[in-house]
Protein backbone atom coordinates (compact mmCIF):
# COMPACT_ATOMS: atom_id res chain seq x y z
CA UNK A 1 0.00 0.00 0.00
CA UNK A 2 2.82 2.33 0.90
CA UNK A 3 4.52 1.52 -2.40
CA UNK A 4 1.42 2.52 -4.35
CA UNK A 5 1.30 5.83 -2.54
CA UNK A 6 4.94 6.50 -3.31
CA UNK A 7 4.38 5.70 -6.99
CA UNK A 8 1.35 7.99 -7.03
CA UNK A 9 3.32 10.80 -5.41
CA UNK A 10 6.18 10.40 -7.87
CA UNK A 11 3.77 10.34 -10.81
CA UNK A 12 1.97 13.47 -9.63
CA UNK A 13 5.31 15.21 -9.13
CA UNK A 14 6.46 14.35 -12.66
CA UNK A 15 3.16 15.50 -14.18
CA UNK A 16 3.21 18.77 -12.22
CA UNK A 17 6.84 19.52 -13.14
CA UNK A 18 6.26 18.64 -16.79
CA UNK A 19 3.17 20.83 -16.93
CA UNK A 20 5.11 23.68 -15.34
CA UNK A 21 7.99 23.38 -17.80
CA UNK A 22 5.67 23.23 -20.82
CA UNK A 23 3.74 26.24 -19.55
CA UNK A 24 6.96 28.17 -19.00
CA UNK A 25 8.24 27.30 -22.51
CA UNK A 26 4.95 28.31 -24.12
CA UNK A 27 4.95 31.58 -22.19
CA UNK A 28 8.49 32.47 -23.28
CA UNK A 29 7.73 31.40 -26.84
CA UNK A 30 4.67 33.61 -27.01
CA UNK A 31 6.55 36.60 -25.63
CA UNK A 32 9.54 36.15 -28.02
CA UNK A 33 7.61 35.04 -31.12
CA UNK A 34 8.64 36.89 -34.28
CA UNK A 35 6.94 37.17 -37.66
CA UNK A 36 8.76 36.80 -40.99
CA UNK A 37 8.19 37.70 -44.63
CA UNK A 38 9.30 35.44 -47.47
CA UNK A 39 11.66 36.67 -50.21
CA UNK A 40 13.52 34.87 -52.96
CA UNK A 41 16.90 35.37 -54.61
CA UNK A 42 18.51 33.50 -57.49
CA UNK A 43 22.24 32.77 -57.44
CA UNK A 44 24.09 32.05 -60.68
CA UNK A 45 26.89 30.24 -58.90
CA UNK A 46 27.32 27.27 -56.51
CA UNK A 47 25.97 27.97 -53.00
CA UNK A 48 28.38 25.75 -51.09
CA UNK A 49 27.90 26.04 -47.33
CA UNK A 50 24.30 27.36 -47.54
CA UNK A 51 21.44 25.16 -46.35
CA UNK A 52 18.13 25.47 -44.54
CA UNK A 53 18.35 27.71 -41.44
CA UNK A 54 21.57 29.31 -42.67
CA UNK A 55 21.91 32.88 -41.44
CA UNK A 56 20.67 35.87 -43.46
CA UNK A 57 22.29 39.21 -42.61
CA UNK A 58 21.73 42.78 -43.69
CA UNK A 59 25.01 44.73 -43.61
CA UNK A 60 26.29 42.17 -41.12
CA UNK A 61 23.18 42.21 -38.84
CA UNK A 62 21.22 38.96 -38.63
CA UNK A 63 17.67 39.50 -39.92
CA UNK A 64 16.46 35.99 -40.77
CA UNK A 65 17.11 32.44 -41.90
CA UNK A 66 17.23 30.49 -45.13
CA UNK A 67 13.85 28.84 -45.65
CA UNK A 68 14.61 26.62 -48.63
CA UNK A 69 17.32 25.91 -51.25
CA UNK A 70 16.48 24.36 -54.62
CA UNK A 71 17.66 24.20 -58.21
CA UNK A 72 15.89 26.14 -60.93
CA UNK A 73 13.90 23.58 -62.94
CA UNK A 74 14.34 25.65 -66.12
CA UNK A 75 18.08 26.19 -65.70
CA UNK A 76 20.02 23.95 -63.30
CA UNK A 77 22.89 26.44 -63.27
CA UNK A 78 20.72 28.73 -61.14
CA UNK A 79 19.95 28.12 -57.47
CA UNK A 80 16.73 29.51 -55.98
CA UNK A 81 17.03 30.41 -52.30
CA UNK A 82 13.93 31.31 -50.26
CA UNK A 83 14.54 33.62 -47.27
CA UNK A 84 12.60 34.22 -44.07
CA UNK A 85 13.25 37.84 -43.18
CA UNK A 86 11.89 39.69 -40.15
CA UNK A 87 8.73 41.60 -41.01
CA UNK A 88 10.18 44.65 -39.27
CA UNK A 89 12.91 44.91 -41.94
CA UNK A 90 12.06 46.69 -45.20
CA UNK A 91 13.94 45.57 -48.30
CA UNK A 92 14.76 48.28 -50.84
CA UNK A 93 14.35 47.48 -54.55
CA UNK A 94 18.09 48.14 -55.09
CA UNK A 95 19.13 45.65 -52.42
CA UNK A 96 21.23 42.71 -53.63
CA UNK A 97 22.28 39.40 -52.07
CA UNK A 98 25.81 38.01 -51.96
CA UNK A 99 27.36 34.84 -50.51
CA UNK A 100 29.94 35.24 -47.76
CA UNK A 101 32.03 32.64 -45.96
CA UNK A 102 31.45 32.28 -42.22
CA UNK A 103 34.92 32.05 -40.73
CA UNK A 104 36.88 28.85 -41.31
CA UNK A 105 33.95 26.51 -40.66
CA UNK A 106 33.22 26.03 -44.34
CA UNK A 107 29.72 27.39 -43.80
CA UNK A 108 28.36 30.40 -45.67
CA UNK A 109 25.64 32.93 -45.05
CA UNK A 110 23.69 35.31 -47.24
CA UNK A 111 24.47 38.99 -46.81
CA UNK A 112 22.06 41.65 -48.12
CA UNK A 113 23.50 45.01 -49.08
CA UNK A 114 22.28 48.33 -50.44
CA UNK A 115 24.64 50.05 -52.91
CA UNK A 116 26.10 53.37 -51.77
CA UNK A 117 25.01 54.94 -55.05
CA UNK A 118 21.37 53.93 -54.57
CA UNK A 119 18.86 56.79 -54.41
CA UNK A 120 15.71 54.68 -54.59
CA UNK A 121 13.16 55.06 -51.80
CA UNK A 122 10.96 52.23 -53.02
CA UNK A 123 10.71 48.95 -51.08
CA UNK A 124 9.77 45.50 -52.37
CA UNK A 125 6.09 44.68 -51.97
CA UNK A 126 5.64 41.90 -49.41
CA UNK A 127 3.78 38.81 -50.63
CA UNK A 128 3.98 35.64 -48.56
CA UNK A 129 2.42 33.51 -51.29
CA UNK A 130 4.07 32.65 -54.63
CA UNK A 131 5.35 34.45 -56.55
CA UNK A 132 7.56 35.87 -53.80
CA UNK A 133 9.30 39.25 -54.15
CA UNK A 134 12.70 38.85 -55.82
CA UNK A 135 16.00 40.17 -54.46
CA UNK A 136 18.78 40.56 -57.03
CA UNK A 137 22.08 38.74 -56.52
CA UNK A 138 25.71 39.40 -57.34
CA UNK A 139 28.63 36.98 -57.66
CA UNK A 140 30.65 36.44 -54.51
CA UNK A 141 34.29 37.45 -54.19
CA UNK A 142 35.35 33.82 -54.02
CA UNK A 143 33.43 33.01 -57.22
CA UNK A 144 35.03 35.97 -59.04
CA UNK A 145 38.48 34.88 -57.89
CA UNK A 146 37.79 31.31 -58.99
CA UNK A 147 36.61 32.44 -62.43
CA UNK A 148 39.62 34.72 -62.84
CA UNK A 149 41.95 31.93 -61.70
CA UNK A 150 40.43 29.55 -64.25
CA UNK A 151 40.76 32.16 -66.96
CA UNK A 152 44.36 32.82 -65.93
CA UNK A 153 45.08 29.08 -65.96
CA UNK A 154 43.60 28.77 -69.47
CA UNK A 155 45.73 31.68 -70.65
CA UNK A 156 48.85 30.13 -69.12
CA UNK A 157 48.07 26.86 -70.87
CA UNK A 158 47.64 28.65 -74.17
CA UNK A 159 50.92 30.51 -73.66
CA UNK A 160 52.67 27.25 -72.79
CA UNK A 161 51.33 25.63 -75.95
CA UNK A 162 52.51 28.57 -78.04
CA UNK A 163 55.93 28.45 -76.37
CA UNK A 164 56.23 24.73 -77.09
CA UNK A 165 55.44 25.42 -80.73
CA UNK A 166 57.85 28.37 -80.80
CA UNK A 167 60.67 26.40 -79.18
CA UNK A 168 60.37 23.46 -81.56
CA UNK A 169 63.61 22.36 -83.25
CA UNK A 170 62.65 23.75 -86.66
CA UNK A 171 61.75 27.14 -85.20
CA UNK A 172 64.96 27.22 -83.16
CA UNK A 173 66.93 26.61 -86.36
CA UNK A 174 65.06 29.45 -88.05
CA UNK A 175 65.74 31.73 -85.10
CA UNK A 176 69.42 30.79 -85.18
CA UNK A 177 69.62 31.58 -88.89
CA UNK A 178 67.79 34.84 -88.32
CA UNK A 179 70.23 35.88 -85.61
CA UNK A 180 73.15 34.98 -87.85
CA UNK A 181 71.69 37.07 -90.66
CA UNK A 182 71.14 39.97 -88.27
CA UNK A 183 74.76 39.65 -87.14
CA UNK A 184 75.95 39.77 -90.75
CA UNK A 185 73.74 42.78 -91.45
CA UNK A 186 75.01 44.66 -88.40
CA UNK A 187 78.61 43.83 -89.37
CA UNK A 188 78.01 45.06 -92.91
CA UNK A 189 76.42 48.24 -91.59
CA UNK A 190 79.40 48.82 -89.30
CA UNK A 191 81.81 48.43 -92.24
CA UNK A 192 79.84 50.79 -94.48
CA UNK A 193 79.16 53.48 -91.91
CA UNK A 194 81.07 56.04 -93.98
CA UNK A 195 79.08 55.24 -97.11
CA UNK A 196 75.85 55.39 -95.15
CA UNK A 197 76.80 58.81 -93.76
CA UNK A 198 77.65 60.01 -97.28
CA UNK A 199 74.37 58.60 -98.57
CA UNK A 200 72.46 60.40 -95.81
CA UNK A 201 74.27 63.63 -96.69
CA UNK A 202 73.35 63.18 -100.35
CA UNK A 203 69.79 62.45 -99.35
CA UNK A 204 69.69 65.67 -97.32
CA UNK A 205 70.99 67.58 -100.35
CA UNK A 206 68.38 65.94 -102.60
CA UNK A 207 65.63 66.84 -100.14
CA UNK A 208 66.89 70.42 -100.03
CA UNK A 209 66.82 70.59 -103.85
CA UNK A 210 63.31 69.13 -103.84
CA UNK A 211 62.28 71.80 -101.35
CA UNK A 212 63.69 74.58 -103.55
CA UNK A 213 62.16 73.11 -106.69
CA UNK A 214 58.81 72.78 -104.95
CA UNK A 215 58.88 76.54 -104.30
CA UNK A 216 59.59 77.16 -107.99
CA UNK A 217 56.95 74.62 -108.95
CA UNK A 218 54.39 76.44 -106.81
CA UNK A 219 55.30 79.69 -108.58
CA UNK A 220 54.90 77.93 -111.94
CA UNK A 221 51.47 76.67 -110.92
CA UNK A 222 50.50 80.21 -109.95
CA UNK A 223 51.65 81.49 -113.38
CA UNK A 224 49.68 78.71 -115.09
CA UNK A 225 46.64 79.70 -113.07
CA UNK A 226 47.00 83.34 -114.17
CA UNK A 227 47.46 82.23 -117.81
CA UNK A 228 44.34 80.08 -117.56
CA UNK A 229 42.37 83.05 -116.30
CA UNK A 230 43.68 85.18 -119.20
CA UNK A 231 42.76 82.49 -121.70
CA UNK A 232 39.29 82.32 -120.22
CA UNK A 233 38.88 86.09 -120.63
CA UNK A 234 40.22 85.92 -124.25
CA UNK A 235 37.88 83.04 -125.06
CA UNK A 236 34.95 85.03 -123.71
CA UNK A 237 35.87 88.03 -125.86
CA UNK A 238 36.31 85.77 -128.91
CA UNK A 239 32.85 84.30 -128.38
CA UNK A 240 31.39 87.80 -128.22
CA UNK A 241 33.21 88.74 -131.50
CA UNK A 242 31.97 85.62 -133.27
CA UNK A 243 28.42 86.32 -132.15
CA UNK A 244 28.75 89.88 -133.48
CA UNK A 245 30.08 88.68 -136.82
CA UNK A 246 27.26 86.17 -137.08
CA UNK A 247 24.69 88.89 -136.48
CA UNK A 248 26.26 91.21 -139.13
CA UNK A 249 26.57 88.40 -141.68
CA UNK A 250 22.93 87.40 -141.30
CA UNK A 251 21.88 91.02 -141.63
CA UNK A 252 23.93 91.46 -144.88
CA UNK A 253 22.54 88.23 -146.29
CA UNK A 254 18.98 89.37 -145.62
CA UNK A 255 19.42 92.93 -147.00
CA UNK A 256 21.85 92.52 -149.95
CA UNK A 257 22.49 88.93 -150.95
CA UNK A 258 18.92 87.63 -150.95
CA UNK A 259 17.44 90.44 -153.16
CA UNK A 260 20.31 90.09 -155.70
CA UNK A 261 19.93 86.34 -155.64
CA UNK A 262 16.21 86.66 -156.34
CA UNK A 263 16.90 89.02 -159.28
CA UNK A 264 19.50 86.64 -160.68
CA UNK A 265 17.11 83.73 -160.45
CA UNK A 266 14.45 85.80 -162.25
CA UNK A 267 16.89 86.68 -165.04
CA UNK A 268 17.96 83.06 -165.37
CA UNK A 269 14.29 82.02 -165.68
CA UNK A 270 13.81 84.59 -168.45
CA UNK A 271 16.93 83.43 -170.32
CA UNK A 272 15.79 79.85 -169.95
CA UNK A 273 12.40 80.67 -171.46
CA UNK A 274 14.02 82.50 -174.41
CA UNK A 275 16.39 79.58 -174.95
CA UNK A 276 13.45 77.18 -174.97
CA UNK A 277 11.69 79.32 -177.59
CA UNK A 278 14.86 79.42 -179.71
CA UNK A 279 15.19 75.69 -179.53
CA UNK A 280 11.58 75.26 -180.62
CA UNK A 281 12.12 77.56 -183.62
CA UNK A 282 15.40 75.81 -184.45
CA UNK A 283 13.69 72.46 -184.31
CA UNK A 284 10.94 73.65 -186.67
CA UNK A 285 13.22 75.48 -189.12
CA UNK A 286 16.94 74.69 -188.81
CA UNK A 287 17.78 77.05 -191.70
CA UNK A 288 16.95 79.95 -189.51
CA UNK A 289 20.51 79.71 -188.24
CA UNK A 290 21.81 80.61 -191.78
CA UNK A 291 19.10 82.85 -193.13
CA UNK A 292 17.79 84.30 -190.05
CA UNK A 293 14.21 84.64 -189.03
CA UNK A 294 11.84 85.42 -191.94
CA UNK A 295 9.95 88.64 -191.63
CA UNK A 296 6.41 88.27 -190.67
CA UNK A 297 3.59 88.34 -193.29
CA UNK A 298 2.16 91.78 -193.78
CA UNK A 299 -1.44 92.23 -193.13
CA UNK A 300 -4.05 93.83 -195.36
CA UNK A 301 -3.38 97.51 -196.09
CA UNK A 302 0.30 97.35 -195.04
Amino acid sequence: MNDNRQYLAVGLFVVIVTTFLISTWLWFSSTNRKTYNIYQTVFHEPVDGVSMNSVVKYNGVEIGKVKNVELDSNNPRNVIVSLNILSTVSINTDTYAILKAQGITGMSYIDLRLPKTSVSKTNLVVNNTPPYPQIASQPSLLYDLTEQAQSFTSNVQDISSQLRILLADDNLDHLSNTFNNLDKISTSIAKNTGKIDQGLSDLVAVLENIKQNSVKLNQTFENISDLTKSLAITSNNTNKLILGLQDNTMQNVNTVLLPNLNQTITNMNQVTQELQQFLIILNQNPSVVVRGKAPGVKGPGE
